[in-house]
């Protein structure tokens, strides 16, 4: 399908937007998950000056208030309100009132956002939760819903963080959410659980897509997260020299990469592999499968090397001995509590954090290769790649790949996020090489950075990264999903507007945090978006790449959902460190399709999409789910599709790998106290 003519009235809105959007986001960059975004650009109203009445709004507005929202959040009040505002059926409204300096509903704990035809201002939209439950349940539980009123007697010392959802939104329920400070406060809180029957499940930055947390379906099941907890001593953070001249960090597993970084960086220290963004929290990355875009190095939890951690009854030890490692790694929570981490540092003299980027003079193998071999200078062994595209340098570490099918036709544009250390940096490069003179600053400056959070208000950039992932990027005080829920009658124009903003702000992004702290990440803040990634046998790597190419062209004519961001891909060269890995050690290629939702017509039309994408690397390249994002696609006898069905789950692990970490996991968790969630179905059979 041809772009509109520049003189047509719908390509002049789409491209009247770009500006504003290049200014929200720039690119999925999804290692491990995350968008790319230039400077957070909100306009808060800390000075009081955002207007209080009752404003009437305009249809961008309309479509603001009609934003949908799941139904396990939002819904009617309880079957015993009387009203959508009087939650508690005392008589008394709990809802209704807009906080316009906060641009969020007044009493979070209670109200929400959700539009009712005719709704005329956003006060009339903040209705009761569905959240709504027994006192008896977890779910209805007064003190994990307020641990830190006086009046609730909690006994443990916690922050409330509302009801659990994931950092793409598609995930949002009722599980209470709530932060300890310290060890005590963690113990008490196990032990108030096992005494009522809950379930207890650890979440990190909340970047994992499906329901590895909990997917709410349980009212027994509480959310415990490290995002306020202080660790003892080393494990805090500490750094020591080892015996063989190099260096282990320890740190708090609350921390994100950031705040690990923050310390070692400065010092010339990185761990071996790491994601594009910051914002994971360290105990979340290796109870997972996260990658980075070395081609050297494997999942980061490999390079874990102890462990502290709190078991059911509350008792804290070290893990130390490598064959237990083996199954703490990327054990979805199931064992216990991961309280803090050493790893393995290494160090690098010279750091080149670069971009590169060319439209392919034809879309083939040949030309996929040589961009890969040649223009990233990617350092793989050329006797188990392709022989198509030549040889190159080999003088890159890491790399992470962009492909602009939407816009490139048969002539594609490829990116490449890429790095060189040591020896292999280019000396005639212009940006920084070295550590910045002014690198504390600079890792102060971005932790303290003040942000809005649509649901809980004000607070630092370092409180929101450790909270719940990613800070929200807004433009105008408006997220950037929302913006973009109100521009589905734009869906082609703007998927071409997106993803070339997505492609051409990977320079600025790379050379923004390469000259401020040149530590390897280019991403600090993040929209919600949809990803799912698989891993491929590199010689299936283009025709993975050919076929998303294939399905996104095709969507360009649809009125229901069109691809809005480039194809990614990476590679990682995976030891053997994880009972419950999801692939063979080696050489991989890590395939991904990315998109915003916000403007598929419906959720069933960018999942149908994402479901063809699956089964063809699924079935014709048999590839495997990267754990942290959307998989399993499954449509229902009634049409529906959805992902994370039972039947392919309990597929991604051997009978081997799974009774091998069930009786392990009985060992450390008799009482089952954290077997719920979505990694209990990765341990199931599979029904005949």
């Amino acid at each position: 399908q041809a772009r509109s003519h520049p003189s047509t009235p719908t390509h002049a809105r789409a491209m009247a937007c770009k500006g504003a959007i290049a200014l929200a986001f720039g690119l999925f960059a999804a290692a491990s998950g995350g968008l790319a975004a230039a400077e957070d650009v909100a306009e808060t109203c800390a000075d009081g000056s955002c207007p209080a009445q009752k404003a009437r709004p305009g249809q961008a507005g309309v479509n603001l208030m009609q934003r949908a929202y799941m139904q396990s959040e939002l819904g009617q009040a309880s079957d015993t309100s009387g009203t959508d505002y009087d939650c508690d059926d005392d008589g008394v409204p709990d809802c209704g009132k807009w906080d316009y300096t906060m641009s969020m509903c007044n009493n979070q704990l209670m109200c929400g956002h959700r539009y009712k035809f005719p709704d005329g201002t956003l006060d009339q939209s903040c209705r009761c939760r569905r959240c709504a439950a027994s006192p008896r349940t977890a779910q209805g539980d007064p003190k994990f819903l307020s641990p830190e009123d006086p009046k609730v007697e909690a006994p443990f010392k916690a922050l409330g963080w509302g009801t659990f959802k994931n950092w793409a939104d598609h995930m949002n329920t009722c599980a209470p959410w709530i932060m300890p400070k310290d060890d005590g406060d963690i113990r008490s809180l196990l032990v108030y659980a096992r005494e009522r029957g809950y379930k207890v499940r650890i979440s990190g930055a909340g970047h994992s897509a499906g329901g590895i947390v909990t997917d709410g379906k349980d009212d027994s099941v509480v959310v415990m997260s490290l995002a306020e907890y202080t660790a003892s001593g080393e494990w805090e953070f500490g750094i020591k020299d080892m015996p063989d001249g190099s260096k282990r960090a320890t740190a708090n597993a609350g921390w994100t990469q950031f705040h690990l970084y923050e310390r070692v960086r400065p010092l010339g220290f990185f761990l071996p592999a790491q994601t594009a963004g910051y914002f994971f929290s360290l105990g979340g990355i290796v109870a997972n499968s996260v990658h980075g875009g070395s081609y050297k190095a494997g999942f980061v939890h490999g390079y874990a090397t102890r462990m502290r951690v709190m078991h059911y009854d509350g008792t804290v030890r070290i893990v130390d001995d490598e064959e237990e490692m083996r199954y703490w790694r990327c054990s979805f929570g199931l064992l216990g509590i991961i309280l803090g981490i050493e790893f393995q540092l290494e160090k690098r003299e010279a750091l080149q954090m670069y971009s590169v980027d060319r439209k392919l003079d034809s879309w083939s193998s040949e030309e996929f290769w040589k961009f890969i071999k040649q223009d990233a200078e990617a350092d793989m062994p050329s006797e188990i790649l392709p022989a198509d595209g030549g040889a190159g340098t080999r003088k890159a570490w890491n790399g992470e790949f962009f492909a602009d099918f939407i816009n490139g036709g048969e002539t594609p544009k490829i990116a490449v996020y890429a790095q060189k250390a040591n020896s292999s940096v280019d000396e005639n490069f212009g940006g920084q090489l070295g550590i910045p003179e002014d690198i504390h600053e600079q890792y102060a400056t971005i932790k303290n950075r003040g942000v809005t959070d649509g649901w809980h208000g004000q607070m630092s950039w370092g409180e929101a990264a450790r909270r719940d992932g990613s800070p929200p990027i807004k433009i105008m005080g408006m997220g950037v999903n929302d913006i973009l829920e109100g521009m589905k009658g734009l869906k082609g124009p703007m998927a071409h507007v997106m993803s070339d903003a997505a492609m051409t702000s990977i320079p600025r992004l790379a050379r923004a945090l390469g000259n401020k702290v040149n530590d390897g990440f280019f991403l600090t803040q993040s929209p919600a978006a949809l990803a799912a990634a698989y891993f491929v046998a590199p010689d299936k790597a283009f025709a993975a790449m050919d076929y998303l190419r294939k399905v996104q062209l095709e969507s360009k004519g649809s009125k229901d959902f069109v691809w809005n961001l480039p194809g990614e891909f990476r590679f990682i060269n995976v030891q053997d460190s994880a009972v419950l890995q999801p692939i063979t050690p080696g050489l991989w290629f890590n395939a991904q399709m990315i998109s915003f939702p916000d403007l598929a017509a419906t959720h069933q039309a960018w999942k149908r999409d994402f479901k063809k994408v699956e089964d063809f690397w699924v079935k014709e390249l048999k590839a495997q789910p990267h754990m942290g994002k959307l998989f399993g696609f499954e449509t229902s006898p009634e049409g529906l599709t959805e992902p994370f069905a039972d039947s392919y789950t309990c597929t991604i692990y051997t009978d081997a790998q799974k009774g091998a970490f069930s009786k392990f996991r009985l060992k450390e968790d008799p009482q089952g106290l954290f077997a719920t969630g979505l990694g209990m179905k990765f341990l199931q059979k599979c029904q005949d």
